[in-house]
């Protein structure tokens, strides 16, 4: 994975601040916490925000591990100080978000496209999950006013 391409595409701003960790099985908590804390150093939050925040980010970095098919993924974090904002970007090489879907017979035709547009609604899963971390995180991504996209292969939702 190129993460110098990574930082280049999705940030526009000035790139200090910025924090990069690769995680696996053996180190989800710790970048996890990690992640918890940037959040929480820049920004105060209620406290049930925090966990519903937290829930979601943790199930976003278990789904790397456990649909895309690879060992690990990685976590771009970003405090820009001029547009007081902040940003993850949660990413993997892995096999992607159609390919994954597919393995449920359900969505074993299904174009990428659609792919991305339905991975966010309630109960759509590959076979290995429940289909509610996706879900989840974009229903309070939308609810609190924060963008949450999901790209994949082309597209982007």
């Amino acid at each position: 994975m190129n993460v110098a391409l990574l930082i280049k595409k999705y940030f526009s701003s000035p790139m200090s601040d910025v924090t990069i960790d690769v995680f696996d099985k053996k180190n989800i908590n710790n970048v996890f916490r990690q992640i918890i804390s940037v959040l929480t150093q820049h920004i105060s939050i209620e406290t049930t925000l925090l966990q519903a925040m937290s829930y979601c980010f943790y199930e976003i970095l278990d789904n790397v591990l456990i649909h895309s098919g690879k060992e690990n993924g990685t976590v771009i974090t970003h405090y820009s100080q001029q547009e007081h904002m902040l940003s993850f970007l949660i990413a993997d090489d892995g096999k992607g978000i159609k390919s994954s879907l597919s393995e449920n017979s359900k969505y074993a035709s299904i174009e990428e496209s659609e792919a991305l547009k339905i991975c966010v609604e309630d109960s759509v899963t590959d076979g290995k999950g429940m289909g509610f971390g996706l879900y989840s995180a974009s229903r309070l991504a939308h609810n609190v006013g924060l963008r949450f996209d999901v790209r994949s292969g082309n597209h982007t939702a």
